[in-house]
C-alpha cells in the first residue's frame, strides 16, 4: 500500500496519520482486549471504524476527505506535525494553543524517557 491511513484523533481536534503498518500494529494490539468489551469496541468506533486509506498520487500527494478537514477546523492551510511514529495534521493556531498547554504541563510535571537499551 503506498500512501497513508488518516483518521479523526480521538484525544485532540486534529487528524491522525500513520502508515497501513502502524495501522496494523494497532489492530493486533486489540487482540489482548476483551472481544467483546467496551474498550475494544470503543478503539474499533473511534479509529478503525473512521480510518481513510489514502494512495499516493504520481507526485507524492494526497487529497484529504472533507469532512476531516472539518473535523480539524482546517480551511486554508493544514500544519504536519511528526508524532513519533505517526503524524497529526492540524489547524495552525489550533496546534500552537493545543502545544502551549502541553508545554506548561510538562513544565509542571518534568517528564522523563526511558530509552531502551540493545
Amino acid at each position: 500500500f503506498q500512501g497513508v491511513v488518516l483518521f479523526h484523533s480521538f484525544t485532540n481536534k486534529c487528524i491522525e496519520g500513520s502508515t497501513m503498518n502502524r495501522m496494523e500494529q494497532m489492530a493486533d494490539a486489540t487482540d489482548n482486549l476483551d472481544l467483546f468489551g467496551e474498550e475494544n469496541q470503543n478503539i474499533n468506533s473511534l479509529i478503525f471504524s473512521d480510518a481513510r486509506q489514502l494512495t499516493f498520487d504520481i507526485t507524492g500527494r494526497i487529497v484529504i476527505p472533507n469532512d476531516l478537514l472539518e473535523f480539524a477546523g482546517i480551511k486554508d492551510k493544514a500544519l504536519f506535525v511528526g508524532h513519533g511514529k505517526t503524524f497529526q495534521i492540524w489547524e495552525a493556531e489550533a496546534f500552537y494553543k493545543a502545544q502551549e498547554e502541553v508545554r506548561n504541563k510538562a513544565q509542571e510535571n518534568r517528564p522523563s524517557l526511558s530509552f531502551k537499551r540493545d
